[in-house]
């Protein structure tokens, strides 16, 4: 019902805007905005210089080279050459951006941290530090956030906050994407492509104007590709596609008798694959996994009779037999499973290799894989009423995602899981707009309203006498409430000042589900007033309610020293919304966490040079961040002696970030183009502002966590691209390299205040470091001028770097800690045919 009533108002909304621009008015064209008609990312030079970047990073046209704002800005050419294919990939074009995706949530799932603000574990009940917004709506759940890029038309990545004009949750910055609008040309191109690991990718676009007022365009892509992670225990490989489908469908409408631009946006996306691979980073010898693998090796080899009694508490034990299945496969060592690029391991295999192979007896965990399904709907209203313009950004979406993956990445009965959830969203702002003298000014209301449900079901130690079924399940709503105003004033024809400020009222609501086994037929509740009993009996409800209310803002004064030379300082404050955890919390945490806070100061520069044959712009930065959200990885033993798995959100004190980050290039000569960027950050904690209780033998300790590093904060992020063309009687050849270098980071790091246990824990952290690598990329390419043929041939990760791209931590609980594979060498061709 609730999803029913969402899609009914989104769809009368996008009715009305169609119907907005119905009264008389003189013809005029409207200024372009985020929402509306948006300039091309590029102009030709015609003196062979740096072309011209527009930009809509404060919600306005205008040049990248007098924006007072950090943003990294790539037009669809770019993102094609560069190989970006989806947010992920934008890591190798943006400093200070670090991305992780996939891990144990699905491939869809994107982490994103800019200048070490991040929230290390979003999920239905927290959010994203980084907010991604496309055609001007925000996507709320990260599970669907490494969206594919298809015939867009630009993607920039704002650094550091952006809380006056995009809103909550973009305390470290924001991704403003934008789709490619209809045009009144009949266009557009076939594509087929082939690679190696039996890829195969076909996509299209195709432009209609259907009048001199009415456009459509319609964009398809397929594709699928054999995994590149065998798995022994499995037969098979890890991390094949099986068949990503992505469609969408836009009509623009631009009235002459009206100042009225309509565009209405339509997409939906289906995506599924055989499970994320796991690489074993290092294995806990005195955890219960390795205990009880080494029992069930003995029982099957008959070294251990099956009778032998295996104490599990004072005064109780069990037979031997009991572990028999635990271990799976013939006699090995357990050492024999930790990926080659990890101390410790006695394998001779590639890197690539996984184990994982679950064997709990329930199909919805065994058959490993994940999946994502969404829709969107979006109607954006331009309206120009003379001296304002009346800007409507409609948006509504839906989607759906799943996944099951083996905790440990070994063929034991250690642990796996099942997660499933599903959301849908509204959202409608009101921009007014316009120019009155030196004063430019934006202001508007924005209203976001999303729910939906999570939930998850873990089988941990299946195979053996301590064996958990638990399943935390919940449901959730959110609204949030925005108005905001900012206002730049030209003091001069080089000197102008900015204000803006934005207040949020949010509402957050959890109605957790959770029971102790779900394999009962009558499941006992684990949560609420009802919490022992059996679900038939009572409602198995927790529903809690939270109200956070606060300010974004900002400052800025910018000055044109020269028509070449920009500079710009500016300082502002944003925040991140509070929530609950669905997922079990140990004591002595809190079951809610309050709002992240973040305030920055930042300098900056832009430049060109010689003939506009060099650019150079460079920020520099000062970020202080309080109550920080991070995400914590736990196993525990309940009230009843059951071990459990969870992970949840906290508050973790106060963090004090630096840097600077340079971006440039130049043309050396007619058709080369050299573009590069680099930065540096310097991320700490504020001394003595994270203090965590513990529970150390039964008794709270106060840790000083304090002198942790800051998880997803890497020191050095830099990137290097050349790309050369030659105009040629028959056509153009393109010539593209780049390489893309981010320096070791933690995903996970822990501080125990058990002495007996901080060996152990150091050796888990150390196995959540993920080592610095780079990755090569390139593609030539050669397009025909008659007919406009384009072959192309491409290499990702050309020299074969072995990476890896998440963490799951669970040294002291499982007895293992995992890393996630990156894709290995892929290369493959396509053909283009446009017209």
């Amino acid at each position: 019902m609730a999803k029913r009533k969402y899609r009914t108002v989104a769809l009368a909304s996008c009715a009305l805007a169609a119907f907005a621009g119905a009264g008389p008015a003189a013809a005029q064209t409207p200024p372009s905005t985020a929402a509306g008609p948006v300039a091309p990312p590029t102009a030709e030079d015609p003196d062979g210089g740096l072309a011209d970047i527009e930009v809509t990073a404060r919600r306005t046209s205008e040049a990248l080279q007098t924006t007072p704002v950090a943003v990294t800005a790539l037009g669809n050419e770019a993102l094609e050459t560069k190989q970006i294919a989806a947010v992920a990939d934008l890591g190798r074009a943006t400093p200070s951006l670090s991305v992780g995706s996939g891990g144990v949530g699905p491939s869809t799932i994107i982490l994103l941290a800019i200048r070490g603000q991040a929230q290390n574990a979003p999920n239905s009940f927290a959010d994203a530090a980084v907010g991604i917004y496309v055609d001007g709506v925000y996507v709320a759940r990260p599970a669907i956030g490494n969206l594919g890029f298809l015939d867009m038309g630009s993607a920039e990545v704002l650094r550091g906050p952006q809380g006056t004009l995009f809103g909550r949750n973009t305390t470290g910055g924001a991704l403003n994407l934008t789709t490619a609008r209809p045009t009144d040309v009949l266009e557009g191109y076939v594509r087929g492509g082939i690679g190696n690991y039996d890829q195969r990718v076909i996509e299209g676009v195709l432009n209609v104007p259907l009048s001199d007022t009415l456009a459509a365009r319609f964009a398809g892509r397929y594709d699928e590709q054999e995994g590149y992670f065998p798995n022994e225990y499995l037969g098979r490989r890890q991390g094949s596609v099986n068949g990503s489908y992505f469609a969408r469908g836009s009509i623009s409408w631009k009235p002459t008798d009206l100042p009225v631009t309509l565009t209405v946006i339509g997409d939906h996306m289906d995506y599924r694959d055989n499970g994320n691979p796991t690489a074993v980073a290092a294995i806990n010898p005195a955890s219960p996994l390795a205990a009880f693998y080494g029992i069930s090796q003995g029982v099957q080899s008959g070294t251990i009779p099956g009778g032998t009694p295996i104490p599990l508490g004072p005064g109780f034990s069990v037979p031997a037999s009991t572990f028999a299945n635990f271990a799976r496969g013939g006699p090995r060592p357990l050492t024999d499973f930790i990926n080659p690029q990890f101390p410790g391991s006695t394998a001779d295999r590639d890197w690539r290799y996984s184990y994982q192979a679950p064997r709990t007896g329930f199909s919805f965990i065994d058959d490993l894989g994940s999946f994502t399904t969404a829709s969107s709907l979006t109607a954006n209203l331009v309206v120009d009423l003379g001296g304002v313009t009346v800007t409507s950004i409609t948006g509504y979406r839906q989607s759906e995602s799943g996944q099951s993956i083996d905790l440990t990445g070994t063929p034991t009965g250690a642990g796996a899981f099942a997660a499933r959830s599903d959301q849908h969203q509204f959202s409608e702002e009101i921009q007014l707009s316009g120019r009155v003298g030196a004063l430019d000014w934006v202001t508007g209301v924005n209203y976001f309203r999303e729910a939906g449900m999570e939930e998850s079901r873990a089988a941990i130690f299946y195979d053996t006498p301590i064996a958990n079924f638990a399943s935390p399940a919940g449901d959730f709503e959110a609204r949030s409430i925005g108005v905001f105003s900012q206002l730049n004033y030209r003091v001069t024809d080089r000197l102008r000042v900015t204000g803006g400020l934005r207040y949020t009222w949010d509402k957050r609501v959890i109605d957790r589900h959770s029971v102790q086994d779900f394999r009962a037929a009558d499941p006992i509740c684990a949560v609420g007033a009802n919490a022992g009993r059996p679900a038939s009996a009572a409602p198995c409800e927790d529903r809690q309610v939270a109200n956070f209310s606060y300010p974004a803002w900002l400052a800025s004064v910018d000055y044109r020293i020269s028509p070449d030379v920009f500079v710009y300082a500016k300082t502002s404050g944003a925040s991140m919304s509070g929530g609950f955890n669905v997922a079990p919390v140990p004591r002595p945490f809190n079951a809610a966490f309050e709002p992240e806070d973040v305030r920055d100061v930042e300098l900056g520069f832009k430049g060109e040079f010689l003939n506009r044959k060099v650019r150079i712009n460079v920020a520099a930065f000062r970020a202080w961040q309080s109550n920080v959200q991070r995400g914590i990885s736990a196993t525990f033993v309940d009230d009843q002696g059951r071990t459990q798995l969870t992970g949840f959100g906290s508050n973790s004190g106060n963090v004090n970030t630096r840097g600077v980050e340079v971006e440039g290039a130049v043309v050396p000569w007619r058709g080369m183009t050299i573009d590069g960027s680099a930065a540096y950050l310097h991320a700490r904690y504020a001394k003595g502002s994270r203090f965590e209780n513990q529970l150390v033998g039964g008794t709270v300790v106060s840790v000083d966590r304090s002198g942790e590093p800051i998880t997803q904060a890497p020191e050095w992020t830099a990137g290097l691209g050349a790309t050369q063309e030659f105009d040629l009687a028959p056509g153009k050849l393109r010539l593209h390299l780049d390489y893309a270098y981010i320096s070791g980071r933690y995903f996970i790091f822990a501080t125990t205040g058990d002495p007996a246990q901080a060996e152990a824990v150091a050796i888990g952290n150390r196995a959540s470091f993920i080592k610095g690598y780079g990755l090569v990329n390139g593609q030539v390419s050669f397009t025909l001028r008659d007919p406009d043929v384009e072959l192309a041939l491409w290499g990702k990760n050309m020299t074969g770097t072995k990476w890896f791209t998440n963490v799951f931590d669970s040294y002291n609980g499982l007895g293992a800690t995992v890393q996630f594979q990156g894709a290995p060498s892929t290369y493959g061709a396509t053909a283009t045919f446009r017209f």
